[in-house]
């Protein structure tokens, strides 16, 4: 996901902070599980129904380097608690301006120990689908190109595997990545929007599905 950005910004975020902080407000999307709550304040939201816009607060972000030195925490991410196991799946529009702008899915224990499954505008000028699991620290990868700001993901969980997959057009899907996922303690799910080098950034979660149930197609994600 950024390599680069890492090792550049290190100071930057030292200075500007990187822990995590709790916030108890009560958010509710139709169709998710329950009540949601914050993990750092975002700068603006707007809900209607299943539909979720979250404005990312400045130069904010979530990921914390392989090689162990550089480390981010303070990326609004809004969390639910699911089910055993549960598909999430939505349409993705971001509206980028600088380099690491994106919306994510997140699957979240503690700072240290969480999926963050991205549509960010990568430092290779592209707007790209990633995924990146953190035990510790964090292994990421770039998965697809999309060549328009929007793309639909999902992401579900079956027993301890968690399948993260995209769609171009949401009718072809294909799996971006699968990973064995149980570090202990309570999981939550949800979503974020970042902007490391920006201002702020808008993501738009639209037609947010959830389903208590795991996927039972591993090329797909598809739950029938």
């Amino acid at each position: 996901m950024k390599s680069v950005y890492a090792f550049t910004l290190l100071f930057l975020f030292t200075v500007l902070g990187a822990k995590a902080t709790n916030f108890s407000d009560s958010i509710q999307i139709a169709g998710m599980p329950g009540k949601g709550s914050w993990i750092n304040q975002p700068a603006k939201t707007i809900i209607k129904g299943n539909n979720l816009h979250l404005f990312a607060p400045k130069e904010t972000d979530f990921y914390h380097a392989p090689n162990g030195g550089f480390k981010a925490t303070s990326a609004s991410i809004l969390l639910f608690q699911p089910d055993s196991n549960f598909t999430i799946t939505t349409k993705t529009k971001v509206a980028f301006g600088k380099t690491y702008d994106g919306g994510a899915i997140f699957v979240y224990a503690d700072t240290t120990h969480y999926i963050k499954f991205l549509f960010e505008f990568s430092h290779y000028g592209k707007y790209a689908v990633c995924s990146g699991v953190t035990d510790g620290v964090t292994d990421d990868c770039n998965n697809a190109v999309a060549a328009k700001n929007e793309v639909y993901m999902r992401l579900s969980k079956n027993g301890p595997v968690y399948g993260l997959f995209y769609s171009l057009d949401g009718k072809e899907w294909f799996c971006a990545r699968m990973v064995r996922f149980n570090p202990g303690g309570n999981i939550r799910v949800g979503f974020s929007s970042q902007a490391p080098l920006s201002a702020t950034c808008e993501t738009a979660f639209e037609n947010i599905q959830y389903a208590p149930v795991g996927f039972k197609n591993g090329n797909t994600g598809e739950i029938k």
